[in-house]
């Protein structure tokens, strides 16, 4: 019957034949060898108070040479307890990540709120100073002429032919122009569905 021994991070997981045992690392108290080819897990209390695993048995680790090496690789998972006891440097590490988790976080904020349709700005200004075409502005409430949170539109009304082709500044809806450099500007139909 073969016999795998898996470190999965915060427990050792026994697969025996289809039975599996997970036993949580904090849980062992110790480890020794009975008879010189058997391991005994001493988990000190409750229905499995000790675990036995024959070294014949065992598939993985694969190619140890005794039970002594056996019982020294399970040490060894047991060192690695998904992380092990907190140390300033683990700290500073799972700091690092949740300030770049943050910082994600900051960029998608800003990146959902550039996608609110026009309909959810307001018209703040609009430019009639060419009779056949129409700029207009959507912002929030108190945005300045030189911010980069303007959503333009140009309407263009062609008079031979009562065509009007309706664009926006860079051919979407976001929130990322500037109205004063609204006659610069390069204009497209909408790309994609409106939000």
């Amino acid at each position: 019957m073969a016999t795998q021994i898996i470190d999965d991070g915060a427990s050792i997981r026994i697969i025996n034949a289809a039975s599996v045992l997970l036993i949580n690392k904090s849980h062992i108290k110790t480890i020794d060898t009975v008879k010189d080819n058997t391991i005994r897990l001493d988990i000190g209390s409750g229905a499995l108070k000790n675990v036995f695993i024959k070294f014949t048995e065992v598939t993985i680790p694969a190619a140890l040479p005794d039970v002594y090496a056996l019982r020294d690789a399970i040490n060894a998972m047991l060192k690695n307890n998904g992380g092990g006891l907190a140390t300033e440097q683990k700290q500073d590490i799972q700091i690092e990540l949740l300030s770049g988790i943050l910082s994600a976080l900051t960029e998608i904020k800003i990146a959902i709120s550039n996608l609110k349709c026009c309909c959810n700005g307001q018209i703040m200004r609009i430019d009639e100073s060419n009779p056949l075409v129409t700029y207009v502005g959507y912002a929030n409430m108190g945005s300045l002429p030189n911010q980069a949170v303007w959503s333009i539109q140009k309407t263009t009304r062609f008079a031979t032919n009562d065509i009007v082709i309706v664009e926006w500044a860079d051919g979407n809806e976001l929130f990322d122009n500037i109205w004063d450099q609204r006659l610069e500007l390069n204009y497209l139909a909408l790309v994609g569905p409106a939000r």
